[in-house]
C-alpha cells in the first residue's frame, strides 16, 4: 500500500507537493485505515480543486514517475526519458530536473522508499531504501552515474552498473537483471499502483479483461457491482470476436491513433438484459446495447474489471475525475466500497480528483483524507494540503464551508468584466 508520494518541479507543481497517506492522529472511521505490518494507511483520499488548479498535475505526476521507470529497460541509449516536464514559469526551474519519491509497503510486507530527480536526458539521483526498523537501511544510492552501495552488497551491485545507462533507472536495471534486493520495489511500482483516465485507459484495460473471463467471475462481479448500485440490469452479454482489415485501404487505428494490425481487429457487442414487467403484470427480459444505456451505467460497467483487480490483489488505483458523468450516489458507493471492510480484504486504496462537493463530509471522510489543491495567482504554481491542517470542528459542514471558500482551492469568479 502507499505511504506517501512527493513530487516537486513537474508542470505547475513547483514546490515540493505531499500526498501523504499516512493517518493523522485523527481517531474518526477506523474503517477507512489499512494495515500492513506496523503500518496503517488511509484508504481512499479526495483532490479537490478548481479547474487549471493542478489537480491533474498531482494525477499526471504519477504517471510520469511510474511510466518513467517502466518503461526504463525499453530505452536505448538516445532515447528521452518520458514525462519530464519541469515547471516553466521560472528560469531556474524551466532548466532544473523533476523529482519523485514513492513510499509504500511491498508484497513482502517491507516498507520501502524509492525516489529520483531526473530530466529528459538522464537520471541525476536515485535511491532505495527499505525499513526493517525506524531507521532507512540503503539498499543504493545514485548521483549522475556514481553508485554507492552497502559493503556487503557491493560486489552483487557493482555488476549491474556496466549494463545501467545515463537515461535508465537503476532500479529496473537491477531487477531485470534478476537482483532480488530490488525487485519487491520495482515489482510494486510495475504492477500494484495503476493510474486511470476515465476517458482512455479504461476500456482497452476492460475488453480484455472481459475476454479472458472464461469462469464467468468477471460477469458475475458486475452484475453485482450494478445490482448494489440500483442498476436494473440482471444479465451482461460480451461477444469479442476477431475481425481482419476487411480490405487493404481501410486501417483501423488504436484510441492513441497507431494502427492495429491485421488479425488483431475485433468487433465487441455488448449488451445488457432488463428484467421488466407489463402494466398487466407480465414479466420478460430485453436486452439493450451497451450503447443505449446511460453514461453512468456505462461507466460503471467499464470500472467493474479495474475494480474486481484492485480489491483482488490490493492494488493503488489512481484516477482522475472519478466522478465523471456518475450521479453522485454513485461516487459515494464507488468510495464506500474501499471503506468497506467486508469487500475490501486486501486493502486496496483509491486516490482520486473530484468536483464532487456532496463527498465533503465527516460522515464519508477523516480530516486526512480531504486534500486541495490551489493556484497562486501571481506564480501559477500549485499547492497541494489536506483538511487536516485547518481546525475543523466533528460537526462542522465542510461542504459548505468549501463553497464559501473557507479552505481555498475554488475559483475566484470576475463577472463584472463582462464577456
Amino acid at each position: 500500500m502507499l505511504l506517501q508520494f512527493k513530487v516537486k518541479n513537474f508542470q505547475s507543481i513547483k514546490d515540493e507537493a505531499i500526498l501523504s497517506m499516512v493517518p493523522s492522529a485523527d481517531r474518526s472511521h477506523p474503517e477507512n485505515l489499512a494495515q500492513e505490518g506496523n503500518r496503517e494507511a488511509i484508504k481512499t483520499a479526495a483532490i479537490y480543486g478548481a479547474n487549471a488548479a493542478g489537480k491533474s498535475a498531482v494525477i499526471r505526476a504519477f504517471v510520469a514517475a511510474i511510466m518513467a521507470v517502466r518503461t526504463s529497460d525499453t530505452r536505448n541509449i538516445t532515447q528521452k526519458i518520458p514525462g519530464m516536464v519541469p515547471f516553466k514559469f521560472d528560469e531556474e526551474t524551466a532548466k532544473a530536473p523533476c523529482s519523485f519519491e514513492f513510499f509504500f509497503v511491498a508484497n513482502d510486507g517491507i516498507p520501502y522508499r524509492y525516489g529520483f530527480t531526473a530530466d529528459s536526458d538522464r537520471v541525476q539521483e536515485e535511491y532505495l531504501y527499505f525499513y526493517t526498523s525506524a531507521r532507512p537501511s540503503r539498499v543504493f544510492e545514485r548521483t549522475g552515474d556514481d553508485f554507492d552501495f552497502n559493503q556487503a552488497s557491493k560486489s552483487t551491485f557493482s555488476e549491474y552498473e556496466g549494463k545501467n545507462t545515463s537515461n535508465k533507472f537503476f532500479l529496473a536495471t537491477a531487477t531485470n537483471w534478476g537482483n532480488a534486493k530490488t525487485a519487491p520495489a520495482y515489482q510494486w511500482l510495475a504492477n500494484a499502483i495503476d493510474v486511470y483516465n476515465p476517458e482512455l485507459a479504461i476500456q482497452p484495460t476492460a475488453l480484455q479483461a472481459f475476454e479472458q473471463d472464461e469462469q464467468g467471475e468477471l460477469k458475475q462481479f458486475t452484475l453485482s457491482l450494478l445490482r448494489q448500485a440500483d442498476i436494473n440490469i440482471d444479465d451482461i452479454q460480451v461477444d469479442i470476436t476477431p475481425l481482419g482489415n476487411p480490405t487493404k485501404e481501410i486501417v483501423f487505428t488504436d484510441q492513441a491513433g497507431n494502427p492495429v494490425p491485421q488479425g488483431q481487429v475485433k468487433a465487441v457487442r455488448i449488451h445488457a438484459g432488463h428484467h421488466v414487467q407489463s402494466e398487466s403484470g407480465k414479466e420478460a427480459q430485453f436486452f439493450l446495447d451497451l450503447n443505449e444505456e446511460s453514461l453512468g451505467t456505462k461507466q460503471l460497467f467499464w470500472f467493474s474489471p479495474i475494480l474486481k483487480e484492485v480489491f483482488g490483489k490490493g492494488k493503488t488505483m489512481v484516477i482522475d475525475e472519478l466522478d465523471r458523468s456518475l450521479h453522485p450516489f454513485l461516487v459515494q458507493f464507488l468510495v464506500e466500497l474501499f471503506h468497506t471492510p467486508e469487500i475490501n480484504q486486501t486493502n486496496a486504496q483509491l486516490i482520486f480528483t473530484t468536483h464532487d462537493t456532496t463527498l465533503l463530509s465527516l460522515d464519508t471522510f477523516r480530516r486526512d483524507q480531504i486534500y486541495f489543491v490551489e493556484k497562486d495567482p501571481h506564480t501559477a504554481a500549485t499547492e497541494l494540503y489536506s483538511l487536516d491542517e485547518f481546525s475543523v470542528r466533528k460537526n462542522e459542514n465542510i461542504e459548505k464551508g468549501y463553497l464559501l471558500g473557507r479552505y481555498g482551492a475554488i475559483p475566484y469568479l470576475r463577472p463584472e468584466g463582462g464577456l
